[in-house]
């Protein structure tokens, strides 16, 4: 079966994974606020848009719940419920194929981290905004932090791969503009809208899936020469990425 790439490209030896509406369902602070009877969600989407600066948004969502280690326990436990399709599987496959998979995020390091090692990632390969519960000011300590503001994510790709892959040997995978920031530093960028279609990052991104699972993005890091390869190491991930991948409308490739 005929797979569809963008030209030019061969393939990742890095793939970084956004964690709120990719990995999983959730936007974890603003479901943070619904439990304690707190609307952030017009400011999570005004900054996922582009309408509003990340730094003022993060900033004014944390002042308004200040979350508790309860509150962070009982997100952890939620992202696992909400784990979008294929997530798991997607990760043992580029372990299986030897592709770095890193977990880049804007989410709360107490919460993602137990979250991102059920799914398979290791502990060094999560980047996430540190929220110290116990600080005398923990939503300062979390608003200093380069992935609560704009600009953050292009910042901690480029550090992590100070020393390669090059450039052209990098995926990143996301949902929001936070996430398109750091398009200049991969040679892939891929909007996912499974779980929210932001027109922005649809126009923007070099390819746009649709669909509700992440199987697909196991076929595009492998790229095309990795293709027999992957169909060994994960086969059920290769059988469900390709019946989704031959829909136009599920994977959209910029010309």
């Amino acid at each position: 079966m005929a797979h569809r790439f963008p030209a030019g490209w061969t393939g990742a030896d890095i793939v970084f994974l956004d964690c709120d509406s990719t990995l999983s369902t959730l936007e974890g602070i603003d479901e943070i606020a619904l439990r304690r009877g707190v609307d952030t969600t017009r400011l999570t989407a005004d900054s996922m848009s582009g309408r509003a600066s990340l730094g003022e948004v993060y900033r004014a969502r944390l002042e308004a719940v200040r979350p508790q280690r309860a509150d962070l326990d009982e997100l952890a436990d939620l992202y696992l419920q909400t784990v979008v399709p294929g997530a798991r599987e997607l990760v043992q496959a580029l372990d299986a194929l030897d592709i770095q998979c890193h977990l880049i995020s804007g989410g709360l390091l107490p919460a993602v981290l137990p979250f991102a090692i059920a799914l398979g990632f290791r502990e060094h390969r999560v980047h996430a905004v540190s929220y110290p519960v116990d600080a005398k000011d923990p939503v300062a300590v979390a608003c200093a932090h380069p992935l609560s503001r704009n600009g953050g994510k292009p910042e901690v790709v480029a550090t992590v791969c100070a020393q390669g892959p090059p450039r052209e040997r990098r995926m990143l995978v996301g949902d929001g503009t936070s996430d398109l920031e750091a398009a200049s530093q991969v040679g892939l960028f891929v909007g996912f809208g499974g779980v929210e279609d932001r027109p922005a990052v649809r126009e923007a991104a070099d390819v746009f899936l649709a669909s509700k699972g992440l199987w697909g993005l196991g076929v595009l890091a492998a790229g095309p020469a990795r293709i027999e390869e992957l169909k060994v190491v994960a086969p059920l991930l290769y059988m469900n990425a390709s019946a989704l991948l031959q829909t136009p409308e599920l994977l959209v490739i910029q010309p």
